[in-house]
């Protein structure tokens, strides 16, 4: 690998106390940069990442303690490189549409809170090898 391009990426779910804050978390331990940032469409300014999630990145030596939700502003997306758009109920019309969004299919598990952190451990891996290949296209 060649010498990696900074690209500021955002990552955008609907509350921002999971998946977003999870990739946020793991493209910015991955590149030992601080590129990454995160929102939600709904965000609601919770001060931590859910219990679940705060769980499953500790469990991989990553702490999101302290991260808090994030409403999602145009500014936020001007900025923003390269969006990451995870399924979400209240996407605003115009964002999907943008030539630098990229939608990933990620379960939102604030919505099967029944599946307990098996659910959350699916979500984290995935979250993690999506980003892994975000971060190799990026260097390409």
């Amino acid at each position: 690998m060649g010498e990696s391009i900074s690209v500021k990426v955002l990552f955008v779910c609907e509350g921002n106390v999971s998946r977003s804050q999870m990739a946020e978390a793991f493209y910015n331990s991955l590149t030992g940069t601080h590129d990454a940032s995160s929102a939600g469409t709904a965000a609601n300014g919770w001060p931590n990442p859910s219990p679940e999630a705060m769980r499953a990145m500790k469990d991989v030596g990553i702490s999101v303690e302290g991260m808090h939700s994030k409403q999602l502003t145009t500014e936020m997306v001007e900025a923003a490189d390269k969006i990451i758009l995870f399924p979400t109920n209240f996407t605003p019309d115009y964002l999907p549409r943008l030539k630098k969004v990229e939608q990933w299919s990620v379960i939102d598990p604030g919505y099967h809170e029944d599946k307990g952190m098996e659910l959350m451990y699916e979500v984290r891996d995935s979250i993690r090898e999506q980003v892994k290949r975000l971060i190799e296209e990026n260097n390409d």
